[in-house]
């Protein structure tokens, strides 16, 4: 809910959602005949590739079509049916990799990560466990120049609505603390430390890292306010730019169950709302379509109604309820078309709502009007466009009904392009 000053000098609040003490266990979905699986790759760039359609795949091998560090992990074992290119968010290319489904007592397994599980290394946790719930992120620790020094858990989850890393601090303390026990090992890094809501803090105590909390105002959650207020050294200044490594509480979970079990962990945990708001954890293997889980909870979609992935303030519609459930999806919101805040092309009017709630403090309704005209460059040079941390609150406040946000991630994807581009050309 979001509450605002009679006289308007105080910047609205929204409030982050707060686990439930008496929280269900997860809805377990299974998938029903099919699950996709998105890489960050373009089939146009894979010249041999490693897989076709037609051939077999188990349950955790590594789909990828070519040598690289970009793949995902098969949750259940079958045919490759289906291999073509999906244009994402913004035109950026991706390999789409549908495969059908295997019947439960004919499922097999691949045995790859289970033959060098019992020797864990930063190597082997970059080749096996990339794809796991929560898509943990081992590069950052090879990278010579930016050496990492602490390793930050997120036991928060950084956009409203959303409760799906709470409940790992909640329910899963101890498999946490064995998740950080072997990251400290495999990275020689003694830093671990576990941020939590304020409320999680007592159950926090038994990860054996250093807990420290965030408020529950939005967005204080976010990665880069906990690098700029929690992480901040004694001498006031930022951890951010001597190397820091986030994880979520669930890929934590994830890792250490991968090496304590041999097994890798291939269900998400997702937090699922549905049109008349109400909240319920679900349980399903990676590269589930969304329609399973909306035929779980008899959820109907409707032309107009909308399907976001991720929270209210960040997310992304999804075109079709045929999109997956990826290894970083942690919310799935359904959205009636009547609940639908239409956008509009109405100028800014220069209330200044946006500058008020800008944790960047940006000065956004100057921003706007560069990003609005094209002049991406100048919003870059003259009016901190790279400041921007992408929260979305200048969208939400916006009196204009502006698409701020969406504007904002266009103007940065457009710039990185053209860099992209000119180094390529160089």
């Amino acid at each position: 809910m979001i509450k605002r000053s009679f006289f308007g000098l105080v910047k609205p609040k929204l409030q982050y959602e707060i686990i439930d003490e008496a929280q269900a266990e997860p809805v377990s979905i299974k998938a029903s005949k099919q699950i996709m699986l998105y890489i960050d790759q373009s089939l146009e760039n894979t010249g041999n590739a490693l897989l076709k359609t037609g051939d077999p795949v188990k349950a955790g091998q590594k789909i990828a079509m070519t040598d690289s560090v970009d793949y995902l992990l098969s949750s259940k074992s079958g045919q490759i049916s289906k291999i073509s290119t999906f244009v994402g968010i913004m035109g950026k290319k991706f390999t789409s990799v549908t495969i059908d489904v295997d019947s439960e007592s004919s499922q097999t397994v691949d045995e790859s990560f289970k033959n060098v599980c019992q020797t864990p290394s930063l190597e082997n946790a970059r080749d096996f466990l990339a794809g796991l719930p929560g898509q943990p992120d081992f590069n950052g620790f090879f990278d010579m120049d930016k050496p990492v020094k602490a390793i930050v858990v997120l036991g928060v989850d950084d956009d409203l609505l959303s409760t799906t890393n709470q409940y790992f601090v909640k329910n899963n303390i101890i498999a946490i603390k064995t998740g950080v026990d072997l990251l400290c090992k495999i990275t020689g890094i003694s830093n671990a430390i576990l941020i939590v809501p304020q409320h999680l803090e007592q159950v926090a105590g038994s990860s054996g890292a250093i807990v420290k909390t965030v408020d529950s105002e939005y967005p204080s959650a976010h990665p880069e306010l906990i690098m700029q207020h929690i992480l901040a050294s004694e001498d006031g200044k930022s951890k951010s730019k001597s190397g820091i490594a986030f994880f979520s509480a669930e890929a934590v979970c994830a890792i250490g169950a991968a090496y304590n079990t041999g097994k890798l962990p291939l269900e998400k945990i997702v937090t699922f709302v549905s049109k008349n708001g109400n909240k319920q954890l679900v349980s399903v293997p990676i590269g589930t379509p969304i329609q399973d889980i909306l035929n779980k909870f008899n959820e109907t979609l409707n032309d107009g109604d909308r399907v976001i992935l991720g929270g209210p303030m960040k997310g992304i519609s999804a075109f079709s309820a045929e999109y997956p459930v990826l290894p970083d999806t942690d919310a799935i919101i359904i959205q009636d078309k009547n609940q639908i805040t239409e956008r509009s092309d109405t100028a800014c009017i220069n209330c200044g709502e946006c500058v008020r709630v800008c944790p960047a403090n940006i000065q956004v309704n100057q921003l706007i009007r560069f990003l609005e005209a094209g002049q991406y460059e100048e919003a870059a040079d003259q009016n901190d466009l790279f400041s921007c941390i992408e929260c979305g609150f200048c969208s939400y406040v916006c009196e204009s009904r502006i698409p701020v946000f969406q504007h904002i991630k266009l103007a940065k994807h457009t710039l990185e392009s053209m860099k992209a581009a000119e180094e390529s050309n160089a």
